[in-house]
């Protein structure tokens, strides 16, 4: 695990469209390849069943060590299941919300399921159902599921006293997943073409299921990384948006007008094309100061680890002010914090840890 640059390299030749099996096989036969970096960073970035399922579509199954095998199937099987069950969720969401003409896509994971860009949907990982709702309808999407067996789960004060992108989430004993509504996409970014308004006056309906045009979930997926997740902050990649871009990328239709050569597509599509050979990737990324920064990081692992701590606290430095001045000056948030203050200290240790 010295190398992560070898290991994200080896990732992304298995989720490759483009790369020659007889190259990968040839590779992953090697008695030094290294199965467990593979399975640590595969979970980190919740694809090991989308590498298992690739390896499949390539015929390479049989270079897997046998518990390995194993282990990888058994764990597709259950996500192919638990994603039959999502599909089976939202369906029922979907049907709620239109008989009560409430305007709303689903969202990242679900749509992609819906839309049907993968192979065998037991490739994606998900968490949530995150479905986006107009705003004149938030309120009663919301209420409409509490009537029907969903509950909201404990919050943090801070959704008592900052605005947020989603309602509470909530819960359900009869269904799979929690379900989170989004009144936006972002917290404090702004993109104009992913505006709620743009999402829901352009949104698609497959198999009676409305979700964003292809378009928008490529754009959503591209920033929910850079953004939500910090992939712009940390100059990094995620494979699990990777192979979400890729899949929608291999029937997409490029436009007249290329957004994708915006600064905050153009990183992400950079930091891929390091890994990635699919021309859908290297037509839109360039290697630069940017990702040589970031190959070295991945070469020199204790900088890393270094570099990233910085980073999580020069972002977290503005956050802590703002709700330090808040602390001062708002007495029931100060009440709030002081009898919080058990699990305010724990994350003030995990940042500075």
């Amino acid at each position: 695990m010295g190398n992560l640059a070898i290991t994200y390299q080896h990732i992304a030749d298995i989720l490759s469209f483009n790369t020659p099996t007889e190259q990968l096989e040839q590779t992953l036969s090697r008695q030094s390849f290294n199965w467990d970096a593979i399975v640590i960073e595969g979970s980190k970035h919740l694809i090991l069943p989308a590498i298992y399922c690739r390896l499949k579509a390539k015929q390479l199954l049989h270079l897997l060590p046998k518990e390995l095998n194993n282990y990888l199937e058994e764990i597709t099987s259950i996500n192919r299941n638990r994603n039959i069950a999502i599909l089976q969720q939202v369906h029922s969401i979907s049907q709620l919300f239109n008989q009560h003409s409430i305007n709303h896509v689903f969202l990242k994971g679900s749509a992609l399921l819906v839309f049907g860009c993968f192979n065998d949907n037991a490739e994606r990982m998900i968490g949530d159902i995150d479905v986006l709702v107009t705003t004149n309808d938030l309120e009663k999407a919301y209420n409409l599921l509490t009537k029907n067996h969903y509950v909201p789960i404990d919050q943090t004060i801070g959704h008592q006293y900052f605005e947020h992108k989603h309602l509470p989430r909530l819960k359900t004993k009869h269904e799979i997943c929690a379900v989170e509504v989004h009144e936006k996409l972002f917290t404090s970014f702004t993109y104009n073409e992913l505006k709620s308004n743009n999402l829901l006056n352009k949104k698609t309906n497959l198999n009676y299921i409305d979700i964003p045009s292809q378009k928008h979930l490529l754009m959503h997926n591209i920033l929910n990384y850079q953004i939500n997740d910090k992939g712009a902050l940390f100059n990094s990649i995620n494979f699990r948006s990777a192979y979400d871009t890729l899949c929608l990328l291999r029937n997409y239709v490029n436009e007249d007008v290329p957004w994708y050569s915006t600064k905050i597509f153009s990183r992400y599509f950079n930091n891929l094309s390091l890994f990635f050979k699919d021309d859908q990737i290297t037509n839109k990324g360039n290697k630069n100061i940017f990702t040589s920064f970031y190959l070295f990081k991945l070469k020199h692992l204790r900088f890393y680890k270094f570099w990233n701590k910085i980073l999580v606290i020069s972002n977290f430095t503005p956050i802590f002010i703002k709700r330090f001045y808040y602390f001062i000056f708002n007495n029931s948030y100060r009440k709030s914090i002081i009898k919080d203050r058990k699990r305010v200290s724990s994350l003030f240790k995990s940042i500075f840890k």
